[in-house]
């Protein structure tokens, strides 16, 4: 009884020993004395777009809200681009149509680019021009139309190693 119990005690404390095993499971590092730590961050961003906008008659500009960049952190040299995809006509129900040119500031509106320089909170003003011969053709009734954006996210170095 004596030689079992002094076995059990030599295999207990041979199993609470610590032995130091060293392995190298990362390739990247052959120095099996350093941990390499990785860690990815995944872009993320927030922009605001304008859902409905009130035209009023006889106005050649109407402003109709404003592009916001509320929230972004974008990768290196990543950047966010907003672009007008489509416009529909500014139709009545029938066949009758204004026409419209989207504006932002004094040029003709087609995209903005966010990207990690441009402050949180710029904003991108938006306006429908509509010329006085426009509104002098138009007959009554009862106009809308549909802006449609596209947003997109462009990381140039997409597929390169996150370190």
């Amino acid at each position: 009884m004596k030689k079992l119990m002094m076995a059990g005690i030599a295999c207990a404390l041979f199993t609470s020993i610590s032995f130091p095993i060293l392995a190298n499971d990362n390739e990247d590092n052959p120095n099996p004395n350093e941990t390499v730590l990785n860690y990815y961050q995944k872009a993320n961003y927030v922009v605001y777009i304008p859902q409905k906008a009130a035209i009023t008659f006889d106005t050649e500009v109407n402003s109709i809200g404003e592009l916001k960049y509320l929230e972004g952190n974008l990768e290196p040299d990543a950047y966010v681009t907003v672009s007008l995809e489509k416009q529909s006509p500014l139709k009545d129900e029938g066949v009758d149509a204004i026409p419209y040119t989207v504006y932002s500031g004094e040029e003709v509106f087609e995209k903005v680019v966010y990207d990690g320089q441009t402050a949180i909170g710029t904003s991108t003003p938006l306006a429908v021009h509509i010329t006085k011969e426009a509104w002098e053709a138009a007959a009554g009734g009862d106009y809308a139309a549909t802006l449609t954006f596209l947003i997109s996210y462009t990381n140039p170095h997409e597929g390169e190693d996150n370190e």
